[in-house]
């Protein structure tokens, strides 16, 4: 079974957190899992609607199911990057309840990079579907001949039937 992360936030699934991680097009990093996701579910977000950073949490939470759970400092590091980028933009807002706030918003040059995510994940879902496959289909060639798989993945012993 693959180790569980998350932050306990409330959050479901396996919890990739943080700020950073891989993205499309000539650096933009490398990551692996953590932020994976943050990136382009706060575009996502934005593309639908300028929002407040803390607000962006909750949203990338409700978008993703809980599957990513946003760390405080991961989103605000983010939105400062994609600012600095070009990606978004922000300006300050008042606060209904209390000091201002800075809003963000997505430009066009962030739209065309939501675009290229989008791409990516594409791709991504279609590797992870031939893998779901291939998975699926040693394990039913297993239960064929007699192969049992252990609980935690060590090595399968074959049943052993009586005469």
């Amino acid at each position: 079974m693959p180790m569980q992360r998350g932050r306990g936030h409330g959050c479901g699934g396996s919890g990739w957190v943080g700020g950073e991680g891989w993205a499309p097009g000539p650096g933009r990093g490398g990551g692996r899992g953590r932020g994976a996701l943050l990136e382009p579910a706060v575009l996502a977000s934005l593309a639908q609607e300028s929002a407040h950073g803390y607000d962006l949490r909750k949203t990338v939470e409700d978008l993703t199911g809980g599957f990513v759970c946003v760390d405080p400092g991961g989103i605000y590091r983010l939105l400062r990057r994609l600012e600095q980028e070009g990606f978004v933009r922000s300006s300050w807002s008042e606060g209904e309840h209390g000091p201002q706030r800075r809003e963000y918003e997505l430009t066009a040059d962030g739209r065309e990079l939501l675009a290229q995510w989008g791409e990516h994940l594409r791709q991504r879902e279609r590797a992870f579907h031939s893998v779901i496959e291939a998975i699926d289909t040693s394990i039913k060639a297993g239960e064929q001949v007699g192969i049992k798989s252990t609980p935690k993945g060590g090595s399968d012993e074959r049943e052993k039937k009586d005469a």
